[in-house]
């Protein structure tokens, strides 16, 4: 038996046996390559992952972004539908999602308990097998220093998982984007369970909801802080009231990480950080201080400073404010 604390709650839950589904092949989880749009795709099962190169639609000069949904994510979903989106009206990379919706669904009576003995167990899994696939689509060409891994929540840790075991044979990603890693089961656990700065060759973090179901303390190479302060911390346009366990407005906050990722791709160089030590620190900037070391969200730089970057938004889409935001 565990006792844990869940979003205000505490959760007695017995440990299960948990499995990953990869002997039923409709159910195991499958990379989905876009043809530029959200209808058109090629859906390649994990076993036979090197086939995504051999598609006709895959570019090899291109970069490669790989998106993966949180616990409930579906192809259909708002996060999927937002930053793939995002990312295919750039078009200048190849757009693949991991897609593990079975591995990630509400299977048992309650939503806590469908998290912690199910999806949670099986973001764990699923990164280490993600970890035998990229080397495989490394060896059939694919370039895993120009591959960019973007996960949202639990789709964050297991591409942190998978950036690990990586890392533990020799073998580096270029970048992984946690959009508020999921921090229940996971913060506070050993290194390699779990996204942080040394999973890719540049980690960044962006904090949305640090006072429920987000990362609390800095662990990218880059951590994003937007519109924190002291005490709870909630979006514009979401609110503290208390709501059902996982419904949309109980994750208002915990989404708005992904919703401001897809703004800085949609509207470049709209949301803009400003590096501090620590928010106390950054609220007591001047104006020049404020303005001396920046870093556009949704962009890799190289020589970066490292830390923590804070910035204020709108309310609503588009949420960057630029420079008025520092």
């Amino acid at each position: 038996m565990r006792l844990t604390f869940i979003s205000g709650v505490i959760v007695i839950s017995l440990i299960l046996e948990t499995c990953v589904c990869e002997d039923d092949p409709d159910h195991d989880a499958k990379l989905r390559l876009y043809h530029g749009s959200m209808e058109e795709f090629s859906e390649i099962p994990f076993v036979e992952a090197e086939l995504l190169l051999e598609s006709s639609r895959f570019d090899r000069n291109l970069d490669t972004v790989i998106f993966a949904h949180g616990f409930t994510g579906h192809p259909g979903g708002p996060a999927i539908r937002g930053v793939i989106s995002a990312y295919l009206s750039q078009g200048s990379c190849n757009v693949v999602l991991l897609d593990w919706r079975h591995q990630a669904a509400h299977t048992r009576p309650s939503m806590a308990n469908s998290y912690l003995n199910w999806a949670a167990p099986n973001a764990r899994k699923l990164g280490a097998r993600f970890a035998d696939v990229l080397r495989s689509l490394q060896a059939a060409g694919l370039d895993l220093g120009r591959t960019h891994l973007v996960g949202h929540s639990l789709g964050a840790q297991l591409f942190g998982i998978a950036g690990n075991n990586l890392i533990a044979r020799g073998v580096e990603v270029g970048w992984i984007t946690g959009l508020d890693p999921a921090s229940t089961d996971f913060e506070g656990k050993h290194l390699a369970g779990k996204l942080h700065a040394g999973s890719a060759a540049y980690v960044d973090i962006i904090h949305s909801d640090p006072s429920k179901y987000g990362y609390k303390r800095s662990t990218g190479t880059v951590d994003f802080w937007p519109n924190y302060r002291n005490g709870p911390v909630w979006q514009p346009g979401c609110d503290n009231k208390p709501h059902p366990m996982f419904s949309p407005e109980d994750i208002c906050n915990h989404n708005r990480s992904w919703q401001l990722l897809a703004d800085a791709l949609r509207f470049p160089g709209s949301i803009i950080g400003s590096h501090a030590k620590n928010y106390r620190v950054w609220k007591n900037y001047s104006d020049i201080e404020r303005h001396a070391v920046t870093l556009v969200l949704g962009e890799r730089r190289h020589n970066v400073t490292k830390g923590n970057y804070y910035f204020t938004t709108n309310s609503a889409s588009p949420y960057g404010i630029g420079v008025k935001g520092l």
